[in-house]
């Protein structure tokens, strides 16, 4: 006898929506494939839209960060007045990373500081960025220092293996003066911080009928439109939307669930559908958050191909300590 419990149907839609990625990485794959062939074939004039169509756009700063009490208005607004406690419950921080002046945050060049340069595999690691905690707004980190992110950008491993621990790396530097480093895998871009509160676009735990899930991914629009800014499923082109903290962007569902089980041991290759093998380990899903995603970015030179973002997961408890060693990296 199938049981259909309340566990079987999370893991029943986890892989539904894990099914939703590797299509939507499909549709990705045939958009470029038929941009290759315009190459081949087409007129510069074809091959000039498409290649427009293709293109990163560059994602911007919000206006205003929104407060708990503004989402409770945008669900008694819609209508959901019942959805008020628990989606504030679910809201977190983000910090948008985009285009800004040169200061104490920048994505490629060189890290700033004098670093013991960390490998994976026996290669040095790309250097990804550094984020001036000073700039930030308040969040969960410390109110100084910087984060140095580095990854195997020239073998994008997915992280869903349990070997492919260290292949992401972020490092805490503590009270360090940046000095302006051009050189490195990247371009040099500065960036700007911005704080955003952000939801998650499937909220697991809210009681949320198939019928409503439009209107809850209509809240987040609402919610970003009131920040000043676009929710990125919503819109046309593809934005090169860097994070730090907060929710993941589009298809990313489940990823918390993801980094304890392949923390763990379980190869996630190996085994696609082991979520529903390890259900003890699901409740300790919650204690990751997202510590830091990477978008593909024509200005930054960041192509992770078809799955477009990398995502770097820490528990909560390892954040508060600073134990940046344990994090988890995903490419989505």
């Amino acid at each position: 006898m199938v049981s259909t419990g309340g566990h079987d149907r999370r893991a029943f839609f986890r892989e539904l929506l894990r099914g939703a990625t590797r299509a939507a990485s499909e549709v990705e794959s045939f958009r470029r494939a038929a941009d290759d062939a315009v190459r081949r074939v087409g007129g510069p004039d074809e091959e000039d839209d498409l290649s427009a169509w293709l293109a990163t756009l560059p994602a911007k700063p919000t206006l205003r960060l929104a407060t708990v009490d503004d989402l409770r208005e945008l669900c008694a607004a819609l209508g959901r007045e019942a959805w008020a406690e628990e989606a504030a419950s679910l809201a977190q921080p983000s910090v948008r990373l985009t285009p800004g002046v040169d200061g104490g945050s920048w994505l490629g060049g060189g890290p700033g500081t004098p670093v013991e340069w960390p490998t994976w595999d026996g290669e040095e690691l790309a250097f990804v960025g550094r984020i001036g905690l000073e700039d930030l707004p308040p969040t969960a980190l410390p109110a100084r220092g910087a984060l140095l992110v580095f990854f195997a950008l020239d073998r994008v491993p997915s992280g869903l293996r349990p070997e492919d621990a260290g292949a992401c790396r972020v490092l805490y530097v503590d009270g360090e003066t940046p000095y302006r480093e051009r050189g490195g895998d990247l371009p040099f871009v500065p960036v700007a911080p911005s704080g955003e509160l952000t939801l998650p676009a499937s909220p697991a735990s809210l009681a949320v009928d198939p019928e409503d899930t439009e209107l809850w991914v209509e809240l987040r629009e609402r919610l970003a439109a009131a920040q000043g800014v676009e929710l990125e499923e919503r819109t046309i082109g593809y934005h090169a939307l860097h994070r730090l903290l907060g929710h993941p962007d589009a298809f990313a569902a489940g990823m918390d669930f993801d980094a304890q089980l392949v923390s763990n041991g379980v190869d996630l290759d190996a085994e696609p559908y082991a979520h529903a093998l390890h259900g003890e380990l699901e409740a300790c899903a919650a204690d990751w958050r997202l510590l830091f995603q990477l978008s593909n970015d024509d200005d930054l030179g960041v192509d992770l191909g078809t799955a477009n973002r990398l995502f770097v997961w820490v528990r909560r408890d390892d954040l508060a300590a600073r134990h940046l060693d344990r994090i988890r990296a995903f490419i989505r």
